[in-house]
């Protein structure tokens, strides 16, 4: 998707005011981005930002997405909430609720004998 002005602020209102307020709107409007919701267990939030790495890449831990991908802190080529409830308000920034798959069953492995669900 494309973020416009208007939803780039509103995602960054929290920084509304600070010194890099503007610049993060510039950047995230100025390409196309790749949205997502992760849904899991206890944990899940924390287990996400430690694969995405700490925001700063130069002190990103090699083999995080931004220890390995990282260049600069202004060029910030991931987000990943810090808590649940940012999940939640940020999910309802760039997601109408029909568009989200709440319910599904997981599919079974072909051949498997095991009853667990993968």
């Amino acid at each position: 998707m494309h973020v416009g002005e208007e939803l780039a602020r509103t995602h960054y209102g929290e920084h509304e005011g600070k010194a890099f307020f503007n610049g993060l709107v510039s950047y995230i409007t100025s390409a196309p981005v790749v949205v997502a919701v992760v849904v899991g267990k206890e944990g899940t939030v924390e287990m996400i930002r430690t694969m995405v790495g700490a925001t700063n890449p130069a002190k990103a831990a090699p083999g995080t997405i931004r220890g390995d991908f990282g260049v600069e802190i202004g060029r910030n080529l991931i987000h990943a909430s810090d808590s649940a409830a940012s999940g939640e308000r940020e999910t309802a920034i760039f997601f109408k609720p029909e568009e989200l798959i709440t319910e599904w069953t997981r599919a079974r492995i072909v051949g498997s004998t095991s009853k667990t669900r993968c």
